[in-house]
């Protein structure tokens, strides 16, 4: 293969070599006939078909994963950089590529893998190439690399939609192309690398919990515990419990003993979301039986579901975790309120989403969506005729003077021809409660409150049909009002807005707008770390895990998890 004339530095002819290589790889630019139009005659006519030979070859070895992607971004990067080499033809050039690979080769500290950037490096292991043809190949290979891992790292490496049917979250678009080139002009790679990762405290913390939790996999895991582990055994060595606690626990590695390895299994049950009594019952020695390896995996899926998200929250949110069954209100990183909620059932789950609070409703009416009308109440009417009237319900399209259905033929209907709008009127035994968060969103869940409190005792709280009751409702929508409403309110937990207290009182149906959207997450964390790399771990209850981290291993179908949601809670 004749290489490309090309003086030791990269000279005009070489970054034509550059602009013909970009040229092959984009979709997006003109075409390479147009790019070889404007060089220099001297570029001969076979110099140009190797150069696409090459680029063909090196094509067909590319993942299709984020394709398109990096074929954009890659002509970007080139066409801000002048079509000229930025990884080879000079010590300043080669620096920046070493920097570029050991990120590359630690890839696996963010939860993705180094094969996947550096296979298509595999031509020059070691050294980077001076000039001609071999200089533009790796050129263009380094800089598809690096812009495969900033997008992966930065945005995710799945589509969400491809994982789950029920996500709604902000589209992610990042100018790789054009970030990467400010960096390279300003010769501070190291920096645009280290920016990469999501930002958010949650998202490190898991970073240091990944490389705590392989260490222990790598090196074999952790025992089995089982009811009538010993905290040592017969030769005075630690026993079982006390092993498998202090692989997770440093406080408890430094101050072993008996009353030291009971606290340590207070603080695990606490970490993971467990009642904390002491005790190896079921659920704890579930916990404490779950594989690290497959530990590691967890917390990499959550790594891939926070790069879905923003970089940056905004001021004032609503936090939704939906496995820990728990909502905060966020002010910055500080949590102004804590709340048990309950969740939608593993049939019907609460979506991953964001929404914006628009208003909060007093004493709202309960539209019954038809197909969960048809399926649920048709059955109880059929039961009972008096079953809308028993409930506070009626026919919001009913037969003349009729609100109840009380003349209608319910026993002879079928779920097909149910046409009818149920609504459940305002007031205490409304199933929305008393409040509730209106935030528009295409599944129609919300948040509100409920006329059954006593679910909020139980410790697993999938019941809703998507909608997430709140415990604090009240506390929660006076935080949402804020300063709209009277300002009086303190913030404390029990703390109720007097304008919220007097519009329930009132009985009516009233809608308090809030004077600026409120943003929600509905967030599915099912591994929390903290600084020290020690993560607690909640149920995955909707098996959202699985096909998350099958896809990140490349076994998984294009088809997302199908569920279903209804605007029911």
């Amino acid at each position: 293969m004749k290489p490309c004339p090309s003086p030791r530095k990269a000279s005009l002819r070489l970054q034509i070599c550059i602009g013909a290589v970009v040229a092959t790889w984009s979709m997006f630019l003109c075409s390479a006939h147009a790019a070889l139009a404007r060089t220099s005659s001297s570029v001969h006519a076979e110099e140009t078909m190797s150069l696409q030979d090459a680029v063909g070859a090196a094509q067909s070895r590319d993942p299709v994963a984020r394709k398109t992607e990096v074929d954009s971004e890659t002509a970007a990067f080139y066409r801000a950089r002048g079509e000229s080499l930025a990884w080879s033809g000079s010590n300043e050039a080669a620096a920046r590529a070493s920097t570029v690979r050991q990120a590359l080769e630690n890839a696996g500290q963010q939860g993705l893998r180094s094969t996947d950037y550096l296979s298509s490096l595999g031509r020059w292991p070691d050294d980077t190439p001076d000039s001609g043809q071999d200089a533009a190949d790796f050129d263009v290979a380094m800089t598809r690399a690096i812009i495969r891992y900033a997008l992966d790292v930065r945005d995710g490496r799945a589509d969400p939609a491809d994982v789950y049917k029920d996500v709604d979250l902000p589209p992610r678009a990042f100018a790789a192309g054009s970030a990467l080139a400010e960096a390279v002009g300003r010769n501070d790679v190291g920096a645009f690398l280290d920016d990469l990762p999501p930002p958010q405290p949650g998202y490190r913390d898991l970073v240091v919990a990944l490389a705590h939790y392989r260490t222990i996999a790598e090196k074999g895991g952790w025992p089995v515990v089982t009811a009538k582990s010993a905290i040592t055994d017969k030769n005075g060595k630690p026993g079982a419990l006390t092993v498998r606690l202090g692989l997770e626990d440093p406080e408890l590695a430094s101050t072993p003993g008996g009353g030291a390895v009971n606290d340590a299994l207070l603080r695990f049950q606490q970490r993971n979301g467990l009642e904390p009594t002491g005790k190896l019952n079921a659920e704890t020695l579930q916990a404490l039986n779950v594989p690290a390896a497959v530990r590691v995996d967890e917390i990499v899926a959550n790594m891939e579901r926070w790069r879905w998200l923003p970089r940056n929250f905004e001021a004032r949110y609503i936090r939704v975790n939906v496995p820990d069954q728990s909502l905060d209100f966020m002010e910055g990183e500080d949590s102004k309120l804590h709340s048990r909620i309950i969740i939608g059932k593993k049939a019907t789950p609460t979506p991953i989403m964001k929404a914006e609070v628009e208003a909060v409703v007093v004493n709202p009416p309960w539209d019954i969506p038809g197909d969960i009308a048809a399926a649920e109440i048709l059955p109880k009417l059929q039961r009972d005729k008096d079953y809308l009237e028993k409930r506070n319900m009626v026919l919001v399209n009913a037969p003349d003077g009729d609100p109840h259905g009380l003349t209608v033929d319910w026993k002879h209907m079928h779920a097909a021809d149910f046409h009818y709008q149920v609504e459940q009127v305002a007031g205490p035994e409304n199933a929305l409660g008393q409040l509730m968060l209106d935030a528009p969103n295409p599944f129609g869940v919300y948040m509100h409150g409920t006329s059954n409190p006593k679910l909020f005792l139980s410790d697993t709280r999938e019941v809703s049909h998507g909608c997430v009751r709140v415990e604090k409702i009240a506390a929660l929508a006076s935080l949402a009002l804020g300063d709209d409403a009277t300002g009086l309110y303190a913030g404390e937990d029990d703390d109720v807005n007097p304008d919220v207290d007097i519009a329930i009182a009132s009985g009516d149906t009233e809608r308090l707008a809030l004077t600026e959207p409120l943003p929600v997450y509905m967030l599915y964390w099912t591994a929390i770390a903290g600084p020290d790399g020690v993560a607690g771990f909640r149920p995955d209850r909707y098996d959202r895990d699985p096909p998350l981290i099958a896809q990140l291993k490349e076994n998984a179908p294009r088809a997302g998890q199908a569920v279903s949601v209804s605007s029911i809670p």
